[in-house]
């Protein structure tokens, strides 16, 4: 096997000019200062519990439940008081199971399947309510996160206050989307009293981090906020590491005592190897006469393979409130990334070869995108005839831009002799990686046998605009009866230039919206609603492009019969929700016959439990059951099936008790289990394609010592094999094994 490069450890260092240095230095000087203010008495804080406490931005979130939200209405609304099934993941739940990814810190929420793909370093993956949620549904502070194929972006969990989950079709209020919900992060921001955390993790796989965490005022009203973090890590596969820098400032200023303004900014740099590992299903789930694929076994080539990745945001939000009923709103952000992949996959087996020989294609993309997001919202309350509305009536803009090339899958090979090209071949079962520099992308005719050199990459644009206008009434009356309804029209469209073909291709569409719901409050904490909302989802112009007909848009909606209930003082909430979802206009076969007659149809029931049952106790509980099913499709043998990769049953459970007094006092632990069912690897439900359930434990344990808290955290601690999915006949991945992060921390 070949060496790693020898220039490894100096590209990859922590050497005192790196900007996270400086800002643990300023943390650690300035910590000391600001705790010397305030008292060295240790206080509970009072704890108020109710839909009015708390912040939409997480401020306020006490333990494991935050009380109210802004992704399901973009107004700040009690989540009892919303006719739509919304999950909260507060910090504390994050931190307590030390959650390395967005997907990570979904893993205890209803009607998600994350990381299906496995841990992967380039894009967090989900399914929600049966549809897949890959480069669509994700948003940061209520604006869309674009993400397009590898141009990715990925926000470390570090940088969050919370992460909020809206179930059921949102297009209504965010334009184009899957079926199954939205995924808002929403980002720490700065805070009008000084504190500060500084953090030092190490962990399984050699994973090491810094991270701090420091706000407080500045002057009269106005506050900042720094957030950065560095980590190292190798990964479950062999000679595949990672490395990470974050910096989030973010800067809050009061403009008048009716104006706030709240910049917020972010630089993160990946510098690693692309981790996911695309591996054949014969020697994962289906027999092999060689054995089994090893779930630490690099596909491609480490030394060849890079991943480097750097994205940056800009964005502020303003508000400015004309009277206490009347209030403007204005979310910007722009966003940058500069990437460069090349990873190696799995093409299948070479015939005659006893299933041996892996034959490998690339992956390669480098280019430059950019993203702009702008939504306008204009507020306003009054009552009449006894009904009080509040309408929000809103102008947004989305677009993004990329500008880059590729070689368009060629196969990896190696030149066996002078002008003679081959495929370069990987047993799997006894993997021997050839020298890097030797490798070169190909494109072979496997009737004939020929390969000869790729040519040189094409260049790529591909630019994609949303303009949206909705309009919503949110009507409460009777202090018992809420009733929303909202209605919205996109403008959207695709382009895509092959400036190496000289090729160009052109979609659009224009699409209305709406969603509607309707909640009963009893006297005794339950809340009982109904909604139905609508989606669409333009198909990706690769698709549709060569096309002789323009594609249109997927679509669909949802209905959903609820119940919520809260008892009065009683920090928490039971959930239940009945659900039937629809996907049509489902693109199939290649480009140049493309069909648009597929449909699924996804219905099933939600249970969910979120409480501090006391100061010392906390649990979360879900489950979800569903009847995901192919109704159309260009293979009608296929119709009556399950989707690929999509469990018809989840469930987790997750418990943490704290000693607030005794000998134990300081001492917390936790600890909680994840099952996923059954999935097929096809939509033919093979049944050798089936890939069983699975069942992960997971723990914590720390104990907090004045501003000290030392906290061991264990993901599958009992060091499960398993395979988290497959997909199309042809691809496996492996789940991840046990990972186990330590850390020290100080906050004040």
């Amino acid at each position: 096997m070949a060496s790693r490069s020898g220039n490894t450890q100096q590209r990859r260092g922590w050497g005192p000019r790196h900007p996270l240095v400086w800002a643990v230095t300023a943390a650690m000087i300035s910590g000391p200062a600001w705790a010397q203010d305030s008292s060295g008495t240790q206080q509970l804080d009072t704890v108020e519990v109710g839909a009015e406490s708390g912040s939409a931005l997480g401020e306020g979130d006490f333990g494991y439940v935050g009380q109210r939200s802004l992704t399901a209405t973009k107004i700040d609304t009690p989540v009892s008081e919303t006719p739509r099934a919304i999950s909260i993941v507060t910090r504390e739940q994050m931190e307590d199971r030390a959650s390395i990814s967005i997907a990570d810190a979904l893993q205890y929420t209803p009607s998600i399947q994350a990381n299906y793909f496995g841990e992967d370093n380039k894009q967090d993956w989900f399914v929600i309510r049966g549809f897949d949620q890959a480069n669509n549904g994700l948003y940061r502070d209520g604006t869309r996160v674009y993400s397009y194929g590898f141009y990715s972006w990925q926000i470390d969990p570090f940088g969050l206050e919370r992460v909020e989950i809206l179930r059921g079709a949102p297009s209504a209020l965010y334009g184009q989307n899957p079926p199954g919900g939205a995924i808002n992060t929403v980002s720490k921001r700065p805070r009008s009293y000084s504190s500060g955390y500084v953090g030092l993790e190490y962990g399984s796989y050699d994973r090491k981090q810094l991270s701090v965490d420091v706000t407080g005022p500045v002057g009269d009203g106005h506050a900042y906020r720094l957030v950065a973090l560095r980590r190292e890590n190798e990964t479950r596969v062999d000679d595949v590491d990672a490395e990470r820098t974050l910096i989030a400032p973010s800067f809050k200023a009061a403009l008048g005592e009716n104006t706030d303004l709240t910049l917020l900014a972010s630089y993160q740099k990946d510098d690693s190897d692309p981790y996911l590992q695309f591996l054949p299903t014969s020697g994962v789930i289906t027999p092999n006469p060689n054995g089994e694929i090893d779930d630490d076994v690099a596909v491609g080539n480490p030394d060849y393979e890079k991943f480097e990745r750097e994205q940056a945001t800009l964005g502020y939000e303003f508000e400015h409130r004309f009277s206490d009923n009347t209030r403007f709103q204005q979310y910007t952000r722009y966003q940058h990334m500069k990437m460069d992949l090349r990873q190696m996959y799995s093409l299948g087996y070479m015939p005659n070869s006893g299933d041996s020989q892996l034959l490998r294609g690339l992956s390669d993309e480098e280019g430059d995108a950019d993203g702009i997001n702008v939504d306008n919202r204009l507020i306003h309350k009054w009552s009449f005839n006894g009904i009080d509305h509040t309408l929000l009536l809103g102008l947004d803009y989305q677009s993004l831009s990329i500008d880059g090339k590729s070689y368009g899958n060629p196969v990896m090979g190696y030149e066996a002799a002078p002008g003679f090209y081959t495929p370069a071949m990987l047993n799997p079962y006894d993997p021997r990686y050839r020298d890097a520099h030797s490798l070169v992308p190909l494109r072979c005719d496997f009737s004939t046998g020929a390969c000869q050199l790729e040519a040189d990459r094409q260049y790529r644009e591909i630019d994609f605009y949303q303009a949206g206008a909705y309009l919503q009434d949110q009507m409460k009356f009777n202090d018992r009866f809420i009733f929303l309804f909202g209605v919205r029209f996109d403008h959207a469209t695709q382009e895509y230039k092959n400036k190496t073909l000289t090729t160009r291709q052109k979609t659009r569409n224009e699409e209305w919206t709406t969603s509607t719901g309707l909640a009963y409050l009893f006297d005794n904490g339950v809340t009982a609603y109904a909604n139905y909302s609508q989606y669409f989802l333009p198909v990706r112009i690769e698709i549709a492009r060569e096309g002789t007909n323009e594609a249109k848009p997927e679509s669909g909606d949802n209905v959903e019969l609820g119940l919520k209930y809260q008892p009065h003082g009683f920090d928490g909430y039971f959930n239940m929700a009945l659900f039937q979802a629809t996907k049509e206009n489902m693109a199939t076969g290649a480009a140049l016959t493309l069909q648009q007659i597929g449909e699924v149809e996804n219905k099933g029931v939600e249970l969910e439990a979120v409480a501090n049952i006391t100061p010392s106790f906390s649990v979360i509980a879900n489950a979800t059951f569903m009847d995901p099913e192919i109704k159309e499709n260009g293979n009608a043998a296929q119709e009556g099936n399950r989707p690929e990769q999509v469990a018809k049953t989840l469930a987790s459970a997750w418990a943490k008790y704290s000693f607030l007094e005794g000998p134990m006092k300081g001492v917390s632990v936790g600890t909680g289990v994840r099952y996923v069912g059954d999935t097929y690897g096809d939509n033919d439900n093979t049944r050798e394609h089936r890939v069983p359930s699975f069942t992960l434990w997971d723990a914590t344990v720390s104990y907090q010592w004045r501003d000290w808290k030392f906290q061991v955290a264990a993901k599958n601690l009992a060091d499960k094999e398993y395979v988290a999915t497959c997909s199309g006949a042809y691809y496996c991945w492996y789940g991840d094994r046990r990972n186990v992060i330590g850390s020290v921390s100080y906050a004040w």
